[in-house]
């Protein structure tokens, strides 16, 4: 038996075996916000009985939930939200609505002939699933540049990556970026150079200045980082230390702290190695740069 796959509004459907193993495919896919296991319905007795069903799986006394729904062709977002609440709070007596700090979130949508809800069993990255413009991201290894790229990402933009290697731990992260990026996105639209003998701020002032390119990078404001900043053209990416810190633990990399004296002069030839367009784990990614 084939899944079937329907659109109610934003909301994609799979309807056959394994619905949630299809669905989690798309866990990674910018553009995608979240996943929800559920049931289908036909109309909003059917919706109620689903929702408390799903109610009485998830939910136990005391426990906090809140309601989503979208609602096309006529159908009042109010109402889809009216029902499954009332189911809910049927199906699992004692629970309680609580839109700031819910323990399970129900997901519905209804369109006028056919409907889900769901319990939301991940999030996605959301973003821009596609575009056509091609920036670049600096990358160092650390946490704040791989926030960036991963952003970058999310946006829909092209992206490569550009890296000046001044230690072989910052190139290994660097390759554990690539691997994880590639793994969440079209590998076709990611690319990774790099580029040795030079110190940082030296071959990224070459770099950039010669190239047209939108640039995003993120890094802590320090001298040799001013150097870099003022070439770069637009635009930076701002965000708390904690909210850095947020993004990159969804990453699922591992953490790479950034050495003070990172611009230090990198001994050997001067030269530039790429990598990029496809899937590859951390040491497929070291050894097809070239």
């Amino acid at each position: 038996m084939k899944a079937r796959v329907s659109r109610i509004g934003d909301s994609l459907t799979f309807d056959g075996p394994e619905p949630l193993g299809l669905a989690s495919l798309f866990g990674y896919t910018p553009g995608v916000s979240w996943v929800a296991a559920g049931l289908s319905a036909r109309s909003y007795r059917e919706l109620s009985l689903a929702a408390g069903r799903l109610a009485g799986r998830y939910l136990k006394k005391g426990d906090s939930f809140v309601v989503d729904a979208e609602g096309t062709r006529g159908s009042v977002v109010s109402d889809i939200v009216g029902v499954v609440t009332s189911a809910v709070l049927d199906g699992a007596k004692g629970s309680r609505v609580s839109a700031e700090s819910p323990r399970v979130r129900f997901s519905a949508a209804f369109d006028g002939g056919k409907g889900v809800v769901g319990v939301q069993v991940r999030r996605g990255p959301g973003g821009t699933p596609t575009g056509k413009e091609e920036v670049i991201c600096l990358v160092s290894g650390g946490i704040h540049s791989s926030v960036v790229a991963w952003k970058a990402v999310l946006q829909g933009f092209r992206v490569r990556l550009l890296h000046v290697t001044y230690a072989e731990e910052s190139l290994t992260a660097v390759a554990r970026l690539y691997s994880e990026l590639s793994h969440r996105a079209d590998p076709r639209g990611l690319t990774l150079e790099v580029l040795e003998g030079e110190s940082v701020s030296d071959a990224l002032s070459g770099y950039v200045g010669s190239s047209k390119k939108r640039m995003f990078a993120g890094f802590s404001a320090g001298a040799a980082q001013r150097r870099v900043l003022a070439n770069v053209l637009a635009p930076l990416y701002l965000m708390s230390e904690e909210g850095f810190a947020s993004e990159f633990e969804g990453l699922g990399i591992k953490s790479f702290d950034v050495p003070e004296d990172w611009d230090r002069r990198a001994e050997g030839e001067r030269r530039i190695r790429r990598f990029g367009a496809r899937r590859a784990d951390v040491s497929g990614v070291l050894d097809g740069l070239r």
